[in-house]
């Protein structure tokens, strides 16, 4: 259940095809807020981790993560980055598969050198796959800029039916 779940969060983010996040770091829900060019910077790393993750490039999401970063679910840490990345994250890879993706609401917050990006999707079971209930999952992002550009610190998906 975790890894569907973990999955369907990461799957919203975006996929090769038909990516939800692709044509902007807001949703029109939220685009009455300024974001900052940092702050969309930053949201484009979220995006390209997720393409990654979804398409099991595994190096390339590896690369925009800091190597202390945190990632959770549901209130339990999955671990560091490469203790994700080597583990979780590839069961996780193959699951995004399975569901379709709805990107509900997407903020973007951020400065010259911190950004949270916080998205609210809803996963369905795919039509070919077995049926079950949708999902909703809130996904919060934080990014700190470094010397190599935006690193994504901290991962945090929770999730609940309906």
């Amino acid at each position: 259940m975790r890894s569907l779940l973990l999955s369907a969060c990461i799957a919203l983010a975006t996929a090769a095809t038909g990516s939800a996040f692709a044509a902007s770091p807001t949703t029109p829900a939220a685009a009455a807020a300024p974001v900052s060019p940092a702050a969309a910077e930053a949201a484009q790393v979220v995006d390209a981790f997720m393409s990654a993750l979804v398409n099991g490039q595994f190096d390339a999401a590896r690369q925009l993560m800091a190597p202390d970063a945190v990632v959770m679910s549901n209130g339990q840490v999955l671990g560091l980055r490469d203790n994700y990345i080597d583990g979780a994250a590839r069961g996780d890879s193959t699951a995004l598969h399975s569901v379709q993706r709805e990107l509900v609401r997407r903020d973007v917050r951020g400065g010259t050198d911190v950004a949270w990006i916080l998205s609210e999707k809803r996963l369905r079971p795919m039509a070919s796959s077995a049926s079950g209930p949708s999902e909703s999952v809130i996904e919060t992002m934080v990014l700190a800029r470094t010397s190599a550009g935006w690193k994504i610190t901290h991962i945090h998906w929770s999730g609940r039916h309906g």
